[in-house]
């Protein structure tokens, strides 16, 4: 059996979160608050980086944060990097979720035309399947 201890979780323009560090130092850790404090997206983080989904196990849900009219805001990267310990070594666990605009032949201005998901494990940037499989050797989804 696999013991595994947070030590860090960091979120960078995640949802409604523009910058925090939770520093459980591998300790039992209590997250409380009044609603709409960012308790779920906390956990929404935590699940997206292991698995790619949210809280409702969903795999499409809005990571950017929102403007006051509650739309995506364009041009930031949402990012959340998790130290896990696991039976004694670190791992270090990265997702970059950013914006991709391209300009068309001929044009002055960039398109938006979709986003991109970056992996990287223990500092290196890997592809999406090198990281799920090292997810698979830490948790399994069910």
């Amino acid at each position: 059996m696999k013991e595994i201890r947070l030590k860090t979780l960091n979120l960078k323009n995640f949802k409604g979160i523009h910058n925090f560090v939770l520093d459980a130092q591998g300790k039992n850790t209590c997250i409380f608050g009044e609603n709409a404090t960012g308790k779920s997206s906390l956990f929404d983080s935590f699940l997206w980086i292991l698995f790619g989904k949210n809280s409702q196990w969903q795999n499409q849900f809005e990571i950017k944060p929102l403007n006051a009219d509650g739309e995506p805001i364009h041009g930031v990267e949402s990012s959340v990097e998790i130290v896990l310990d696991v039976n004694g070594e670190t791992s270090v666990l990265k997702k970059i979720y950013r914006e991709v605009w391209q300009k068309k032949r001929g044009s002055a201005t960039a398109e938006f035309t979709g986003h991109t998901t970056d992996h990287f494990v223990d500092g290196v940037p890997v592809q999406k399947k090198e990281y799920d499989a090292r997810i698979a050797e830490i948790a399994d989804e069910k």
